[in-house]
């Protein structure tokens, strides 16, 4: 990533922008603020002092998604950072208080100090996918609620018939709106790009089109990723462990960092995959034959088929179910 001039951190809210540009040679700093609306953000940052600035901005989800667009539409040079990681570097350096220009200036220092990958902006096509896949899984998520209030509703003595109908009516309206976003989320892609990447993660046993589209989705495609590992990172599925001296032995468990909907999804997959697929069936019955727990055999599946997506995507090749084998084979 070629070095620029300047760094400006953007602390993201609702209503506005805090930011802070340090120069990269003095070392000096200024503070301001935008507000968060696409026309305001484009008028300040499309001036020409910011030609040469590497601009840092925490995700913040929706409120930080008009920044991101306008800055790739104005092609500027963005790195994006999670909150957790800005919370963990203020916390290194030493502050212990925080408000949005400190935050802003952190942010930078971030952008001065540390190798963070690029951001590429998804595609139209893949914003319009994660919106849909979103409002589908909230909207799924409304359906059981409705679903367990019925079930709840006829344990009573009697039913109140007219809030029952109610409930009847909001669930049945539900699920057709599920019906229609799900019929538009699995329609033919217009990016072929993203359709490739969909199919070869589909060729994976056990990965069906709704979780490919979820993990492509979270992921912007797996742009960025140099390897399997960061990517089962960012999802969340990388154990962490605590380890000092001879006393301290903390038992490890997945860090869940980022898309909680991609990880209950890759959980459902595990079951199909223990049954079809070979390397994953493999893995699970050898870390049962160790006394492991069924979630934590189960977990380690989730990890492997996020490998196994991985190589198929970023190596252009259908899965192959006999792959694992078939190096052993030839490895004798």
């Amino acid at each position: 990533m070629m070095l620029k001039q300047q760094v400006c951190g953007i602390d993201v809210s609702k209503d506005v922008l805090d930011y802070c540009l340090v120069n990269r040679q003095s070392g000096g700093s200024s503070h301001s603020s935008v507000l968060n609306d696409v026309a305001s953000i484009e008028q300040q940052f499309s001036l020409p002092q910011y030609d040469q600035t590497l601009f840092v901005v925490e995700h913040t989800g929706n409120y930080s998604a008009k920044a991101l667009h306008v800055l790739s539409r104005l092609e500027r040079q963005v790195v994006v950072v999670n909150p957790f990681h800005s919370k963990s570097y203020m916390s290194a350096l030493g502050q212990v208080s925080k408000n949005d220009q400190q935050a802003a200036w952190t942010l930078a220092q971030m952008g001065l100090h540390l190798d963070i990958r690029p951001y590429k902006a998804p595609s139209m096509e893949q914003q319009k996918r994660t919106q849909l896949m979103r409002a589908t899984l909230a909207l799924e998520k409304q359906q059981r609620m409705l679903k367990n209030q019925l079930h709840a509703l006829e344990q009573l003595p009697f039913v109140e018939a007219s809030v029952q109908q109610a409930l009847e009516q909001v669930l049945r309206n539900v699920t057709i709106q599920i019906e229609g976003l799900t019929k538009q989320l699995y329609n033919p892609s217009s990016d072929p790009e993203y359709e490739q990447k969909l199919r070869l993660a589909t060729s994976v046993k056990g990965i069906g089109t709704k979780t490919a589209n979820a993990i492509l989705l979270a992921t912007n495609g797996l742009e960025g990723f140099e390897d399997a590992s960061k990517l089962a990172k960012f999802l969340g599925l990388t154990p962490h462990s605590h380890f000092s001296g001879s006393s301290v032995h903390k038992r490890g468990s997945m860090t869940r960092y980022g898309n909680s909907d991609v990880r209950a999804m890759l959980y459902i997959c595990t079951r199909s995959a223990i049954r079809y697929n070979k390397a994953c069936a493999a893995l699970y019955l050898r870390l049962r034959a160790k006394g492991k727990p069924h979630k934590v055999a189960a977990v380690a599946v989730m990890h492997k088929l996020i490998k196994q997506v991985f190589f198929c995507v970023n190596n252009k090749t259908i899965f192959d179910n006999d792959f694992e084998e078939k190096q052993v084979t030839s490895s004798k």
